[in-house]
């Protein structure tokens, strides 16, 4: 009996010892961050950024390839797919890991079997904005107006988490405000500081610039909490505790990847986000350094944003083809 313990132990550490020796051995090449948007936006500054950081700490290079489309499920389906050995990372966002498997009715990819969580890295708050003509200037005041006049105010929704965060405010406010569907936001944002429509959502970093600028009003964001780079605008769970459909980003890698390479993933990710210029780059593209304390502690924040956003997604009633 002893024999076949000792056996068995001398099977399982050969078959673990090609694995340890790989993850020790990584990174030994380039490694591939894909971004599922287009060069220029949010997340390509975000990952042009901490991609050059962590190629310092990994010792390799880290190149951005960008997938654009399908509200990002093109980039999530090669990360999907890709060899699980720590050479091809994704950057998520909220949408693709907590929102697309309830938006859309088939999908290409299964974020919670497909992927291992690396990090949430950073949240780019979305905000409630108005043009200068509409008369509320708080987010209270808006919803008292479309109370007295049911059917007064319409707002620009440009993709699935506007939808969703106007359908919810709907819902927890007992209001009815129109959502008028755009394909881009900065059309949205062209039309609601003409005059075309009185409310929009938008991302932070578009819309804060514009605010502080005395071009729109930001009524409210959308985080849970008070965001670093605009501390003193307001937020929408100062009257409704439960909403919290802030953007966020993260990286994640194929399922499988290797333990010792998620670690290594992880410290450099660490390091990456609290590099001073990186900090500093970030915040003047009002975007929030925020990183996970830990791939566990990621998992989990995963589960709580599905469970939130699955129940917002199916209380709203939207679904995508």
């Amino acid at each position: 009996m002893k024999k076949s313990l000792m056996g068995a132990l001398a099977a399982l550490a050969m078959a673990c010892a090609p694995s340890l020796a790989f993850a020790q051995a990584w990174p030994t090449r380039t490694i591939t961050m894909i971004v599922p948007f287009a060069p220029g936006g949010p997340a390509d500054v975000l990952g042009r950024l901490v991609g050059m950081k962590m190629a310092e700490h990994l010792g390799q290079s880290v190149v951005i390839e960008n997938r654009p489309g399908a509200n990002t499920i093109i980039g999530a389906q090669a990360v999907a797919r890709a060899k699980p050995d720590g050479y091809t990372i994704l950057l998520a966002i909220d949408g693709t890991l907590v929102m697309n498997p309830y938006l859309y009715t088939t999908l290409s990819y299964d974020p919670f079997k497909d992927f291992a969580p690396v990090a949430l890295i950073a949240r780019i708050p979305s905000a409630i904005i108005a043009n200068n003509n509409v008369k509320a200037n708080t987010l209270q005041e808006m919803i008292d107006i479309e109370k007295a006049k049911p059917g007064t105010l319409f707002v620009g929704v440009s993709t699935p988490t506007s939808q969703v965060a106007a359908g919810l405010l709907n819902q927890l406010a007992g209001i009815k405000i129109t959502m008028v569907p755009y394909a881009g936001g900065m059309t949205q944002v062209t039309d609601l500081m003409q005059g075309t429509i009185p409310l929009g959502h938008e991302s932070v970093n578009v819309a804060l610039p514009l605010h502080r600028a005395g071009k729109l009003k930001i009524l409210a964001l959308t985080a849970r909490v008070r965001s670093g780079l605009a501390p003193e605008i307001p937020l929408v769970a100062d009257i409704f505790p439960d909403y919290d459909l802030g953007i966020w980003q993260s990286v994640v890698a194929p399922a499988g990847t290797p333990r010792p390479v998620i670690d290594a993933l992880f410290a450099s990710l660490q390091k990456a986000m609290a590099a001073p210029d990186v900090v500093e780059k970030l915040k003047a593209s009002s975007i929030d350094p925020d990183v996970s304390k830990s791939p566990e502690d990621f998992a989990a924040f995963i589960k709580s944003q599905a469970e939130t956003r699955e129940k917002v997604i199916k209380a709203v009633g939207i679904k995508l083809n």
